[in-house]
């Protein structure tokens, strides 16, 4: 990557990641059209390749990008003390709603990579995406609070559960181009709800 991508105004910046979401969440990396992102975001394509020297960088750019963000959000909130397991599921949808505000397509595009099989990606991000996940999961056994869980309950296995329900919703969600957050947010905090009431002892439900 050029680093004189950086030295571009914000907003110009945003239009070219912007674009880059938007096409690459709507068709598979195969058929995505640089050509197209560089006409939305403004630019003329060669202008394109100067920054990205060729597609892959630039899709992988922007797959990273998300995880760069999505730390940066969450960092401002982010504490060592321990916390309430579904009550940072419900904080993480408010990274989410946050990334949607500053990037409309990145979560589509987030979820589309969950099923991209081009070689010429695809091992770049199953590597990450199952590096992420291990993370993620080892972080969150590392600080939540387990007295509240049900005795003899896995935990490790609840919050893998848990986490194949929320992308199956995410992605259900995801294919409704019409997306009604307030609907996502009731859906979801149902999905909390459930869970939270099948592994938590009755004391920490009230």
């Amino acid at each position: 990557m050029n680093n004189k991508f950086y030295n571009l105004p914000k907003e110009k910046q945003d239009a070219i990641i912007n674009a880059g979401f938007r096409v690459f969440s709507e068709n598979s990396y195969k058929k995505s059209p640089m050509s197209e992102i560089a006409k939305e975001a403004g630019i003329s394509k060669a202008l394109l390749f100067h920054y990205f020297k060729n597609k892959k960088e630039f899709y992988l750019y922007l797959y990273n990008y998300v995880f760069i963000l999505m730390r940066e959000i969450a960092g401002e909130e982010m504490t060592e003390t321990e916390i309430d397991f579904f009550e940072a599921l419900l904080l993480h949808s408010k990274y989410k709603h946050e990334l949607l505000k500053r990037h409309a397509y990145s979560l589509s595009f987030m979820m589309r990579t969950f099923y991209e099989d081009d070689e010429e990606v695809a091992g770049d991000i199953v590597g990450k995406n199952s590096t992420e996940s291990n993370n993620s999961i080892n972080l969150l056994l590392e600080r939540i609070d387990k007295k509240k869980f049900k005795d003899g309950l896995d935990i490790g296995q609840l919050i893998n559960i848990v986490g194949w329900c929320v992308e199956g919703f995410w992605k259900e969600k995801f294919c409704n181009p019409n997306l009604d957050m307030k609907e996502i947010d009731e859906g979801y905090e149902k999905i909390i709800e459930f869970f939270k009431k099948s592994s938590y002892k009755e004391e920490y439900l009230k």
